[in-house]
């Protein structure tokens, strides 16, 4: 993003010089200088451009104030692609403006439709699918489900908008089983499966639209209960029951004109015996919500879990 935003200054017309007073301070980049950036009505005697990374958690106002203790003298202007919270724009200790991600946004999409800036369709990235994951060694990273919920829509519906929330990951597991469906008269079909165990649900179900995963961001990571994994018996209960299919078959019975009579569903059960079942490990995308006692949203089902 930060290339995109140099690029439209440049087509804007503002010019960037290296500030050499300017450090980097954590969490904001140095752009340059401008002597005015008329497109956004800023025309100071000299404005310093800083950059505020994408990030999970919001601009605070302490970590404005923070920040304009060693901003340099004079106007300054930061971009963020971080979430700005309101208060922000209240600290008077020093000369800035700051342009959030829907400003940002605009502010390019004018550009776009303008002629300015030329937008091109970025190429999918290919991440790795359910048919890979019993491959990935443990140190290339946990990889994490999509969430099923959005988390400002959850809080609205529930009166819960004053409250503030925080990010974290759940503990999950994603069993892959390889093996063979065993048919009633000794017929063999080999299959894979991937199901994923939810502790905090306390449910295990079957996973088979080939879903993209991606790797987890840096956060904190809450483990369930001991107890709340299944045993080895249960597991292997339940992944029976989920592998287990009911498939029609006739019944050997014929008509006078020929056609079947009847047709009975016949059971395809698991092979555990030549199986093979192994696990990785797998993250829920959640939120800690900040009430009288913090609790966990689980952000695929919806629901609150003591911490």
């Amino acid at each position: 993003m930060e290339g995109v935003l140099r690029d439209l200054l440049r087509e804007k017309a503002v010019s960037l010089r290296n500030h050499e007073f300017a450090n980097n301070t954590h969490g904001f980049t140095s752009m340059g200088v401008a002597a005015s950036i008329p497109d956004l009505e800023i025309h100071s005697n000299g404005v310093s451009i800083w950059h505020a990374p994408a990030g999970i958690l919001p601009i605070t106002r302490s970590e404005i104030i923070r920040f304009g203790m060693d901003a340099p003298s004079g106007f300054n202007l930061i971009l963020s692609e971080r979430p700005v919270q309101s208060d922000c724009h209240l600290v008077d200790s020093f000369n800035f403006q700051i342009l959030g991600p829907e400003e940002i946004s605009l502010w390019i999409g004018r550009a776009v439709l303008s002629g300015d800036l030329i937008a091109t369709a970025r190429e999918e990235e290919s991440h790795e699918n359910f048919e890979q994951i019993s491959h990935i060694p443990a140190n290339e990273g946990t990889l994490v489900l999509k969430p099923l919920i959005e988390i400002k829509s959850w809080t609205t519906q529930r009166g819960m908008d004053g409250f503030s929330f925080s990010p974290l990951l759940l503990a999950a597991r994603l069993w892959i089983v390889l093996g063979d469906l065993q048919g009633p008269n000794g017929e063999s079909e080999s299959g894979k499966w991937t199901i994923l165990e939810d502790p905090w649900s306390q449910i295990i179900v079957l996973l088979d639209d080939v879903e993209k995963l991606q790797r987890a961001p840096v956060l904190r990571t809450i483990e369930p209960q001991s107890d709340n994994w299944l045993t080895e018996d249960r597991l292997n209960e339940e992944l029976a029951k989920i592998i287990e299919q009911r498939r029609r078959g006739n019944s050997g019975e014929i008509s006078l004109s020929g056609s079947v009579r009847s047709m009975l569903l016949q059971k395809w059960s698991l092979n555990f015996v030549r199986a093979n079942i192994s696990h990785v490990k797998i993250l829920i995308p959640g939120w800690t919500i900040h009430l009288e006692t913090e609790k966990i949203l689980h952000g695929r089902n919806g629901r609150l879990y003591d911490v």
